[in-house]
């Protein structure tokens, strides 16, 4: 599905810095040791993300994000590279085993911190949503963690996502209190609106 979906550009932020936008390949995690410096930042973000990133478990992340990366046709990574490092990522996964479900992609998204509020997940997800629609996608589904209004503020008041639920007590955090995930999804092909 995604096998030749490329993209190139270098996208200017709100704060001047130019970053390039192309689609992330195992090759550019192991230039500049991109693999372990991306680690590093998503263990510090990790309250916003299922997976916590932790050092002693860096090989293991490694081997299940290769092993992501390599099935070329139902994943595709999008990410954005600043001198020389990978400052964001938005991957989308179609289950094409899964006839039923096939029309369906399901996305996630990080940045580092010194990158936040400057465009970049907006520009991300847009580039997202054309590659999913041209690649013959109907709709795109997501989940964040309940309280992160930020996320919320993207993905629904800006991006136009709906809220399709919540799955409660969905995780568990350091301090031993449980969250809700909350499901979103867009449709991006009109036909589907049509045959409810």
């Amino acid at each position: 599905m995604f096998e030749n979906s490329e993209i190139s550009e270098e996208y200017r932020l709100s704060d001047e810095r130019t970053v390039k936008i192309k689609r992330l390949l195992i090759e550019d995690y192991e230039k500049n040791n991109n693999y372990k410096y991306v680690h590093d930042w998503l263990h510090k973000v990790n309250m916003y993300l299922l997976l916590e990133f932790e050092e002693q478990n860096l090989e293991q992340d490694k081997k299940y994000f290769y092993d992501f990366l390599s099935k070329k046709d139902e994943n595709f990574l999008l990410g954005a590279i600043y001198n020389g490092k990978i400052i964001a990522s938005v991957g989308i996964s179609v289950k094409l085993g899964i006839k039923k479900t096939r029309h369906v992609g399901n996305w996630g998204i990080s940045i580092h911190p010194d990158f936040h509020n400057q465009g970049l997940g907006t520009r991300l997800l847009m580039i997202m949503e054309k590659i999913a629609k041209e690649s013959g996608l109907k709709k795109l589904e997501a989940e964040f963690f309940e309280g992160n209004k930020i996320s919320e503020h993207l993905y629904v008041k800006k991006l136009g996502y709906k809220i399709e639920g919540r799955r409660k007590y969905a995780a568990l955090l350091k301090d031993n209190t449980y969250i809700d995930r909350i499901m979103i999804g867009k449709i991006i092909n009109e036909s589907l609106k049509r045959k409810k």
